[in-house]
């Protein structure tokens, strides 16, 4: 009875199917695998008939082997608490290195390249991302996690002894690459040992530091610049984060020494060595001669040979598995087009130059490039057409772009605004752009048990994108209005606008995580999770990208213009443009040349903010098109098939349905019925 119970997979799928089949050689597993099989398939055949049911790789059979080691509340208590702990320094670092980049342009007489430095590191973390969530599922989280961590380490110290701008952006894409690395490891650590049900509470770890950060960050940072130089305040972080990180490592490796002690792991081990053997002749022949050799030598020989399989296996599994090429793709076009738009103002402008020309063509060119790569080329897409046609999944990925493009066009320059053009001090002006944060950090517990009470998240992603329109119409009227005196009223707007952003975000970015990981198993979470945070990085580029070029190509002007109406000295906006911190050290507040500058930068905010508030529109629509699958006490909703009383755990299962689009989505429903379409029934209310 069981067996008439598997679905007939699509044809659009069987080559993809094939190819995760014979990764990870299933097939050829123990015989409790057409058992797992028919487990994973009774969710599947309530599915859709497009739905498919494909291998899980060992890795994430390992993972889930791993987290399932905590066996108790307190176990689960503290290795929470361990990221906690780790993300605590980890944000006051990165709110403290962005600080010291703002000193550190304006030592190279280039502080409007801050944005071009913002570009960098987040190009190179949306290309990092799917390389780590890939590399992750196939060689361990633990062991990615160290390798992200000495890239962060070194970027550190490149970054704190660089000479000029060009050292220290080399240092950024090392420190960019390990920064995103650590953070969205944790991301998948705490999904991968939570429920879905429950996922908006685990990842809400990741943002309760900011009720500490957002107080605290500021006198560290104003208190190591009073005694120390920017390079030592950027240099500090490489040995104090890995020293706060070590409890999570402990305890991790803890973890994995226990599961390596199961019948499971074993059994995974043996499958996994099987599959090896079987699927490389050479693998199979060199097991045989040691097989058959029993001598010291010869089994040395032939277990040196079996590594070196192994090690061309490997290799071979980080270019394709992971589209490596992809990744580099990715990162060059996004990098070739974004950076020159941020470098072609200025003083003068830089249009008519080679040195900006040159790299927007090739930009331009390598879209198409890209495009052949991953449709006709790659093994492995960075995203499967099956996942990526669902449009819980690709809706969730525009809404990941605009959620910090918008968001992001307000808050670029945000501590030179507040310093500068609101006479804020330097503990406020680090202070105010962080308040979004604290209160991310103070409403997604409190929203995480409720929507584990409701179980749906549509209706607050639309909540909180109406909260986003209120927020980026107080920075129009706040930061886009400025008269040189009445300092303090508009750092008041401009904190009251920085509380509704965060409040929005919650509603938006983080319900929205759960949103897509809801949408897919676990063997696809990862990605999923990586693919969604490198779109919400790639908004952040743009951001930078558009707001540095608006600054770049208008603020000169505009300072010289306001000069000129207050009758200032014009001579005075090189100095008020390129380094505006030693400007305002000689010119009080007050003053003409000082209401000046405060001026101008009311006038380039003003449009920035204004892009942002129009761009909620086209996010609106997106979310209207997000799934709104009913959050289960599972892992994933594959994981919903298993039966406890059977025995087996989502870690000796060796089969999952990769997507799930039957959900019931009210919300969608009304609308449809308002427009006379009528809607879909789902088989299955999820």
């Amino acid at each position: 009875m069981a067996d008439s119970k598997v679905p007939p997979v699509s044809n659009e799928t069987d080559d993809f199917d094939k190819v995760q089949i014979s990764d990870s050689n299933e097939m050829k597993t123990q015989s409790h695998g057409s058992k797992e099989l028919n487990d994973s398939s009774s969710v599947a055949s309530s599915g859709t008939d497009t739905s498919s049911i494909v291998a899980k790789s060992f890795g994430i059979r390992k993972s889930e082997l791993i987290m399932a080691q905590m066996t108790n509340w307190w176990m689960k208590g503290f290795f929470f608490f361990t990221i906690f702990i780790g993300m605590y320094i980890m944000m006051m670092e990165n709110d403290a290195v962005r600080t010291f980049s703002s000193y550190a342009t304006n030592s190279y007489k280039q502080h409007s390249l801050m944005s071009t430095i913002g570009i960098i590191r987040s190009v190179v973390a949306a290309a990092s991302l799917p390389f780590f969530a890939r590399l992750s599922d196939n060689f361990g989280r633990f062991e990615l996690f160290i390798v992200a961590l000495i890239f962060r380490i070194i970027g550190l110290l490149i970054q704190s002894q660089a000479s000029d701008v060009q050292k220290y952006a080399a240092g950024t894409v090392f420190y960019g690459f390990g920064n995103a690395g650590m953070r969205i490891l944790w991301q998948i650590n705490l999904s991968d040992a939570s429920s879905l049900r429950w996922r908006l509470v685990a990842i809400g770890v990741l943002s309760l530091q900011t009720i500490i950060n957002t107080w605290s960050v500021g006198e560290v940072t104003s208190t190591l610049l009073e005694r120390h130089s920017w390079s030592f305040g950027i240099a500090l972080w490489a040995f104090t984060t890995p020293l706060v990180c070590l409890p999570y490592m402990l305890f991790f490796l803890f973890l994995i020494m226990k599961a390596r002690r199961t019948d499971s792991w074993k059994q995974i081990r043996q499958e996994e060595r099987d599959s090896f053997i079987e699927g490389s002749a050479s693998a199979k022949r060199y097991h045989s001669e040691m097989l058959s050799d029993t001598t010291f030598a010869g089994k040395l020989k032939g277990h040196t040979k079996l590594f070196g399989v192994r090690l061309v296996q490997t290799l071979h599994a980080v270019f394709w598995k992971v589209d490596f090429i992809g990744c580099l793709l990715a990162a060059l076009v996004f990098g070739f087009i974004l950076v020159p738009l941020t470098l072609a103002g200025g003083i003068n402008s830089k249009w008519s130059r080679a040195s900006t020309i040159v790299p927007l063509v090739i930009g331009f060119v390598l879209i198409p490039v890209f495009i052949v790569w991953e449709a006709k080329i790659t093994k492995r897409p960075m995203v499967p057409f099956k996942v990526m046609k669902d449009r819980g999944i690709w809706a969730a990925f525009a809404i990941g772009i605009f959620s910090t493009l918008n968001t992001g066009m307000a808050n670029d320059y945000a501590y030179p605004v507040l310093l500068v053009g609101m006479n804020a001090s330097k503990v406020v002006a680090q202070r105010t752009p962080t308040l979004n944060y604290f209160v991310e950090g103070v409403t997604m517990p409190i929203l995480g048990f409720v929507l584990s009470k409701v179980r749906r998240t549509k209706a607050f992603i639309i909540f909180g994108n109406f909260m986003l329109f209120i927020a980026m119409g107080l920075f129009v009227h706040f930061r886009g209005t400025n008269d040189g005196y009445r300092a303090k009223y508009y750092r008041d707007g401009v904190a009251i606008g920085m509380c509704f952003v965060g409040f929005a975000q919650v509603f938006i970015f983080r319900v929205v995580s759960v949103s897509v990981q809801s949408c897919t198993n676990h063997e696809y979470m990862a990605t999923v999770t990586a693919l969604f945070a490198s779109f919400y990085q790639i908004g952040s580029a743009l951001s930078s990208s558009i707001s540095g070029a608006i600054w770049t190509q208008d603020m000169y002007g505009t300072i010289r213009g306001r000069m000129e109406e207050l009758n200032v000295d014009t001579s005075l906006a090189t100095l008020a443009y390129q380094k505006p911190y030693d400007f305002i050290a000689k010119y009080a507040w007050g003053t003409d040349p000082r209401r000046a500058i405060s001026l101008a930068y009311a006038d380039v905010q003003k449009k920035m903010c204004i892009v942002g508030l129009c761009l909620c529109v086209p996010m609106l629509c997106f979310i209207l098109l997000l799934r709104d699958n009913k959050l289960t006490d599972d892992q994933n909703l594959d994981d919903a098939a298993i039966d406890p009383e059977m025995g087996v755990t989502a870690a000796d299962r060796g089969k999952s349905r990769v997507i799930f689009d039957n959900d019931k989505d009210y919300i969608l429903d009304f609308l449809k019925r308002l427009v006379g379409i009528k809607p879909k029934t789902a088989s299955v209310e999820n």
